[in-house]
């Protein structure tokens, strides 16, 4: 498992299971070997290998992003059992693929997902309309050599100031396929991709204004040696505490920095 998000509204936290190609939903304060509340599972439910989960209470609904369909699904927050998604956004023109984050800004009602490719496709935060639907084109995207996005995982948005945090953990990471095709050079099971965790180039957490479009660099940024950041996967905000969280893949901790000028700066439209 690879996810998780809460659900303060209801008290409730959502974890995708990759290998079940289900979403689980427990109490909030389950302990133990608990039983989850709800399961979102079956081939009604179009779930393949979810990997990433959102919640938007507002709207009462469960965002899904799955690697393997390509996809992002959109469920109703207390759908259970094999059931249907309202929404599914993939396909070529949406230019989804690896969707290793995904977020709600229920105030601007927009969708947001981390996409990487390795396939000649764009490596990014992709924006979408929050009640997109099919095939559909990002209304913008962030990325390119500016951003300094290699591998974005996952994100979190604030709505309240229009701001968005993402996790660039950045690893080297060489998928033994490329869509449904072996990568060139590969041969199994003797090939053994290096290790991503080898990779010298340095992750961070970046802030972007949710209006922003393109190539645009973040307008805050945590990294460096002070940070401890190598490569962070993980990233949430308590902007009421004025703090950011961070997980890092490589050493296995969890990090926070107390910053609130973050969350008093100007608000976006």
């Amino acid at each position: 498992m690879h996810g998780i998000a809460y659900d303060a509204v209801h008290d409730e936290v959502i974890v995708p299971v990759a290998l079940a190609a289900a979403v689980l939903v427990f109490r909030g304060g389950a302990n133990g070997d608990e039983a989850p509340v709800r399961v979102i599972q079956g081939p009604h439910t179009k779930l393949n290998r979810p990997h990433t989960v959102a919640v938007d209470s507002r709207n009462g609904e469960i965002i899904v992003g799955d690697r393997s369909g390509r996809n992002i699904l959109v469920y109703r927050r207390d759908a259970h059992g094999d059931v249907p998604p309202l929404r599914v956004i993939g396909g070529p023109k949406s230019g989804l693929l690896d969707i290793n984050g995904v977020a709600v800004d229920p105030v601007r009602n927009l969708l947001l997902a981390a996409n990487s490719s390795q396939i000649g496709g764009q490596t990014g935060i992709f924006i979408f309309n929050r009640t997109d639907n099919g095939d559909v084109t990002p209304r913008a995207i962030i990325a390119g050599p500016k951003t300094g996005i290699l591998r974005p995982w996952q994100i979190a948005v604030d709505p309240e100031r229009g701001r968005i945090y993402v996790a660039a953990v950045n690893n080297d990471y060489h998928a033994p396929y490329r869509l449904d095709q072996p990568r060139e050079g590969f041969q199994a099971p003797e090939d053994v991709p290096p290790s991503p965790w080898a990779s010298d180039q340095v992750g961070f957490i970046g802030v972007w204004r949710i209006t922003d479009n393109g190539d645009v660099p973040p307008e805050a940024i945590i990294k460096g040696p002070a940070s401890s950041l190598i490569h962070p996967a993980g990233v949430g905000i308590n902007p009421k505490e004025g703090e950011v969280y961070a997980t890092d893949s490589n050493r296995n901790g969890l990090f926070m920095y107390l910053l609130k000028e973050l969350f008093v700066g100007p608000r976006e439209p």
